[in-house]
């Protein structure tokens, strides 16, 4: 039944958002914050269109990017759980991010899943170039795992 893998990717980006939930809503005015700071925080869309209108709540139960200051936890369509990557590096550029991501140990599912499933479909395995599409909207260019733009979930404080 697809419901209960459902429910893992559902609680895996949920415990990454009570750790999101732990660095201010806009940490990047902060005087020697990380290049990626402006990220930190629960994203929805991405594998979907998302709406740019949902509830804290709504946007939460669909959340599928939240990014903390080491790692990035991210869902996928076949994958029952969500997918940790720590974070190797990071540099910011004119519009957006690159993160280089530590290789991951996650295994294919045992249903047949690809290696591919795991990452974001990027050109570059390990490296996911982030842009700003608007004030709090991204995308990843080129990454088929994530054909559209996400938008950052409202604060739920």
């Amino acid at each position: 039944m697809l419901l209960k893998p459902l429910r893992r990717v559902a609680a895996t980006l949920l415990a990454g958002a009570f750790l999101a939930q732990a660095v201010p809503a806009h940490p990047a005015a902060a005087q020697g914050a990380p290049p990626h700071a402006w990220l930190f925080g629960m994203w929805a869309g991405g594998i979907y269109p998302a709406s740019g209108n949902m509830s804290a709540k709504d946007c939460a139960l669909q959340a599928t990017f939240v990014v903390t200051q080491d790692a990035i936890i991210h869902s996928t369509l076949t994958h029952p759980t969500a997918i940790q990557n720590l974070i190797a590096s990071v540099r910011g550029t004119p519009n957006g991010t690159v993160f280089l991501l530590a290789p991951t140990d996650t295994k294919p599912d045992n249903a047949g899943g690809m290696a591919d499933d795991l990452g974001f479909g990027c050109p570059e395995d390990n490296v996911l170039r982030v842009v700003r599409v608007g004030p709090n909207q991204i995308a990843f260019p080129d990454c088929k795992g994530f054909p559209s733009p996400l938008v950052r979930c409202p604060d739920a404080r």
